[in-house]
């Protein structure tokens, strides 16, 4: 009487070893398989160990509502038409972008969309470039760090920015 894997064998038209070689890839994608989710559990257990204990216990949630609370009653002491209004000097058009220079450390983001190639959302984006260094950009060369930023738009950022 033929065994189990002699019969696939003969339905298959294959050997009994390559059966054997296709059972053990069978076996071991199937290990790989169990072994992949049970790291993605580990993980998502992880993480959720990690959110639970990054939350805020109760005493910083009141110092916080009392923070704020103090905070809204001086604004509503305070006249906020009564504060004065620093002025902004008009920000020139692309057209005339060429004729003067911009302080990147104070400069808006429609300052720095005036300048020619640059567009809002990059402008945006070298303000958060700005914010993570805090403020301080030594070099041209390292706004090459900035998605979007190659070296023909350095040049330009080179002729219309003060690096202070």
């Amino acid at each position: 009487m033929m065994n189990f894997r002699d019969r696939i064998a003969e339905r298959l038209s294959i050997t009994r070893t390559e059966i054997t070689v296709i059972s053990s890839l069978l076996l071991f994608f199937i290990l790989g398989i169990i072994v992949s989710s049970s790291r993605s559990l580990q993980e998502a257990r992880r993480f959720i160990e990690t959110e639970h204990t990054e939350r805020f216990t109760d005493a910083e949630v009141d110092s916080l509502l009392r923070e704020a609370a103090l905070l809204e009653a001086a604004l509503a002491e305070t006249d906020v038409t009564a504060l004065p209004v620093p002025e902004r000097k008009n920000i020139p058009s692309k057209k005339h972008a060429g004729s003067y220079k911009i302080v990147f450390s104070t400069a808006t983001v429609d300052e720095l969309a005036a300048i020619p190639g640059i567009s809002t959302v990059l402008a945006e984006r070298l303000i958060a470039f700005r914010k993570s260094r805090h403020g301080k950009v030594e070099r041209f060369q390292d706004f090459l760090e900035v998605k979007g930023i190659g070296r023909k738009r350095m040049e330009t950022l080179e002729q219309h920015l003060i690096l202070e």
